[in-house]
Formats: structure tokens, C-alpha cells, sequence
């Protein structure tokens, strides 16, 4: 009798299996800016914004932690100005004014160096939530989190070399941000992300060695390369749009059968 009324109670809380829980996918966009940092511009975050769209895949593995893949193209762009800036006095090709004690000079008349391009971004990343978000107990109190973001990625560009080839080169980033997301309703989410991507490349600022005596690579002739400048940054900042495509089962809860979120 014992072994017949245990039976029954495991075959009851199998059936009860059903309950809806988390949403496990989200699929949208996102919108915003790109830029571009390095040697031709080591610290003014936002400077020569582009447009930059994208697609967003979000898969949530529980309520403080997800895994998503973003696809992102958009612009970057930098300029190296001929008149009004300060460089050592060593430095070629430019006509210069009053030499000052430390051996620097204002630079009257010299090249100007700009370069713009476009570029996508593959990344597979986790999200790492503040908060409990999207928890089928507390749906009220787990509607938005900030959230920490980190992975790996590949960026997609077409260098000088390979603008005369037509081949579209790729080298590997490693992105990382900071986000914020909100469930508006059962079935759409809108959020804001910063994410900075480190790449393994110091050519996506050159446009023509050969075209100009500015070599972007080292653009004030210091002869002295950081290590972190020897490799370019770009920065994707946007507002993300996703919807809920797969609802979540709960493993078991026994009494919630009927529960709908």
C-alpha cells in the first residue's frame, strides 16, 4: 500500500511539471553609435560617433544569469589635425614657431590625417544580472536589473591591404560593458548597453601609408608605444529591443499547474 501511494505521488508530481516559469530566448535589435579609440584618439570617449545597428540574441540560463550573441556594424572614424597642437620638435614635414624649454613647438602648418570606416562585431558573451530578473515568484519585483557583460568576439573590416584584394580581414576582440534591461510587458524587454571592445589589431586607423607623411601609428613622433595603445578599441552604445520567443518550464511545483504568468 505504502509502495502503491508513493508511486502515485511521484506520478502526480510529474504531471505537474508544466508550470511556466522564466523566458528562456529573447530576439530583437539594437540602435546607437560606434567609435573608435587609439593612437588617434587615446581617451575622449563618443569623439566622431557613427551610427551602428545590430541583432541581439539573449538566452537566459537563470534569473542572475544569461548568455547572449550580439551582430553589430557600425562606423569609425578619427583625424590627426595639421594646425593648433603641440609635438616634439624632432618630428618631420612640419614648419613650426618658438621653440619652448622642453623641446616642443606649436605647430603653425603640417599634414592633417583622417580616416573612416565600417566594421561589424560577432560577440558571444554572459550576462551577469545585479538583480533577480524575470523570476516567475516575484514578477513584480524582478522586472529590470543592471547587469555586467564580458566574453569574446570577432571584428569584420576591410584594412588598407584588403580594400585592394576586396578580401574583408577579421581579427579577435574581447568586448566588455555594462547594461541595463526592463520587461515592459509577458512578451517585450527594451534596454541601454556600453560595451568596449578590445581588438588585436593597430591598423583599423590607417588608411594610405603611402598617401600621407603621417604615419597613424605613431602620430606625434614619440617613437614609443604603449602597451595600451599598441592595439585599437572600438565602442558600441545603444537601446536594445528584444522579444520573448520561448517560455521556460519549471522542473516541478507541485500546486502551480494552472499558474500563467
Amino acid at each position: 500500500m505504502l509502495k502503491a501511494l508513493l508511486i502515485m505521488n511521484i506520478i502526480v508530481l510529474a504531471l505537474c511539471c508544466s508550470v511556466k516559469a522564466q523566458d528562456k530566448l529573447e530576439l530583437g535589435v539594437m540602435g546607437g553609435v560606434s567609435y573608435y579609440m587609439g593612437d588617434l584618439n587615446h581617451s575622449q570617449h563618443f569623439k566622431e560617433s557613427r551610427p551602428a545597428v545590430g541583432f541581439i540574441a539573449r538566452y537566459a540560463i537563470t534569473d542572475r544569469l544569461a548568455g547572449k550573441v550580439h551582430v553589430i556594424g557600425g562606423g569609425i572614424a578619427g583625424e590627426y589635425p595639421g594646425m593648433g597642437e603641440r609635438y616634439p620638435l624632432q618630428y618631420p614635414n612640419f614648419e613650426t614657431t618658438a621653440v619652448s624649454y622642453n623641446k616642443l613647438a606649436e605647430v603653425t602648418k603640417g599634414e592633417e590625417y583622417e580616416f573612416s570606416r565600417v566594421l561589424v562585431n560577432v560577440s558571444v558573451m554572459g550576462e551577469f544580472n545585479f538583480r533577480s530578473y524575470d523570476h516567475i515568484f516575484k514578477p513584480e519585483d524582478s522586472k529590470w536589473t543592471p547587469y555586467l557583460t564580458l566574453g569574446l568576439g570577432a571584428t569584420f573590416y576591410k584594412s588598407y591591404v584588403d580594400k585592394q584584394s576586396g578580401k574583408t580581414d577579421f581579427v579577435l576582440s574581447l568586448p566588455f560593458g555594462l547594461g541595463i534591461k526592463y520587461k515592459v510587458n509577458k512578451w517585450l524587454r527594451v534596454g541601454a548597453e556600453w560595451t568596449m571592445h578590445k581588438t588585436f589589431a593597430d591598423d583599423l586607423d590607417l588608411v594610405d601609408p603611402n598617401g600621407v607623411q603621417i604615419n597613424p601609428n605613431d602620430p606625434y613622433g614619440s617613437k614609443h608605444h604603449a602597451l595600451t595603445h599598441n592595439n585599437d578599441w572600438v565602442s558600441f552604445c545603444g537601446i536594445t529591443i528584444t522579444a520573448s520567443m520561448w517560455p521556460r518550464k519549471l522542473s516541478c511545483n507541485d500546486g502551480l499547474k494552472n499558474y500563467n504568468k
